[in-house]
């Protein structure tokens, strides 16, 4: 990956590639670049930047770098287009380097008006749609990252699902990272209408296995849930080692919608991602219940942000850590509730769990309440796994990695348990894999 230095001056053009672009399009992408080039670089030590350096983020060019991936991509995309036939799933796409994608529906959902495209196909042929919401939640006024995305994405993922529909099986979108060196800026928009039930499992893979070929991905998440509208979204980032990963995910919820959010982050040697969601009418629900484990040199830099526009709203927080060798993590979450909107009920907990000395983890809560009649509450607990519980398990003939094994199994449980049937497995798989060597 090449980067630049942090006080080098910015002057990034937007490739040819855009010319094709409607007006508007291009319009909102030289307004992204131009924020990248001119806005100033966030300060080290300031808020979301204090454990890590921007400089990471940034690149020298806008040129085509060079895609190659390590699996068969076209057995891959027959595998989803199987599950898709079978019923196991009612959508998917395969993303291939932020700009090839493969992509199925099922003909349930086309039939009720759904519709699972790239997103460069969903400007062409649902502009109105697309318009409407680009760019609403993920642009350039959030910081200058999210406006390199904006500014540079090729193709992306437009999932629309029409008011009045129940998805029964999942959408999955699988990104793949390319070797060494190559730059990729994943976009995802989804409109949810009213009253729909959706569930969504947003994969990100691929990359080296070498920490010296490094590859840098820039991801951007839209969602809008529509009223009374039920979403269930999974993030899972299992890039390789050679992965540094930028990731901003917004949502929208309006009155009386409910959305669940689980990020999985296992992946790459640095990470930093932020998941917000705006509860944005009377009676919507949010809950985020994060799985975060780390090993080798990783580190990870996380934030989540409940936001409360709207009264009588709930929101929830449930961010787990595990660590070992010496990994790092950061974590940062926000709950904003608005001066008028009263009423709110709002959790937020983050728990870290070091397995070694050598690890470690920092956890900052914030609350940001501008009015007095709301239910909040917040904590965090950072530490090795308590001897006692290892100790009464070895003193019952279990050996002690089993008894650490056995330990971790439970922390994570609760978080394994709320991510679809299609996962789980996978999931559980990983962690025992990470505690190897224990």
């Amino acid at each position: 990956m090449s980067t630049i230095d942090i006080q080098q001056e910015r002057s990034l053009e937007l490739p040819a590639i855009f010319d094709t672009d409607p007006e508007w399009l291009r319009d909102a992408r030289q307004v992204s670049l131009n924020i990248y080039n001119t806005a100033p670089i966030p300060q080290r030590g300031l808020h979301l930047w204090r454990y890590t350096d921007p400089a990471h983020f940034l690149i020298e060019d806008t040129g085509p770098s060079e895609m190659s991936f390590i699996r068969n991509h076209v057995e891959v995309d027959e595998a989803l287009a199987k599950e898709v036939f079978d019923g196991h799933l009612d959508g998917g796409a395969v993303e291939l380097g932020g700009r090839r994608l493969c992509y199925h529906i099922s003909d349930h959902l086309a039939s009720y008006g759904g519709i699972i495209t790239p997103l460069t196909q969903a400007i062409k042929h649902h502009e109105k749609k697309v318009k409407e919401y680009l760019y609403h939640l993920v642009n350039e006024k959030i910081g200058i990252f999210e406006a390199l995305n904006g500014a540079l994405w090729e193709d992306g993922i437009f999932i629309y699902v029409p008011g009045d529909t129940i998805v029964e099986n999942p959408i999955h979108i699988r990104h793949e990272a390319s070797l060494g060196g190559g730059r990729q800026f994943h976009r995802v928009l989804a409109v949810i209408g009213d009253n729909s039930e959706v569930s969504i499992i947003d994969e990100y893979d691929g990359g080296s296995d070498e920490v010296d070929e490094h590859g840098y991905t820039n991801s951007a998440v839209e969602i809008f849930g529509g009223r009374d509208s039920r979403i269930r979204y999974v993030s899972l980032q299992q890039q390789a080692i050679g992965i540094t990963s930028y990731l901003t995910h917004r949502a929208r919820i309006d009155t009386g919608g409910n959305i669940q959010t689980i990020p999985l982050v296992f992946g790459g040697a640095l990470s930093k991602q932020n998941f917000g969601i705006t509860l944005n009418g009377t009676g919507a629900e949010s809950a985020i219940y994060g799985l975060l484990f780390g090993s080798g040199r990783q580190r990870f830099d996380n934030h989540t942000l409940h936001h409360h526009a709207s009264g009588q709203t709930t929101s929830n927080i449930d961010f787990k850590v595990v660590l070992r060798d010496r990994a790092q993590s950061a974590y940062t979450g926000l709950i904003c509730i608005e001066h008028d909107a009263p009423t709110c009920q709002a959790y937020q907990e983050n728990r870290n769990l070091l397995l070694n000395k050598g690890t470690k983890a920092e956890t900052i809560p914030e609350l940001e309440i501008l009015n007095e009649d709301v239910s909040c509450t917040h904590g965090a607990t950072v530490g090795p796994i308590d001897p006692e519980m290892v100790f009464y398990l070895t003193s019952r003939g279990m050996m002690p990695d089993d008894a650490v094994r056995m330990v971790v199994s439970g922390f994570v449980a609760k978080t394994l348990g709320r991510m679809p049937d299609k996962l789980k497995d996978r999931i559980e798989g990983f962690v025992a894999h990470r505690l190897e060597g224990i």
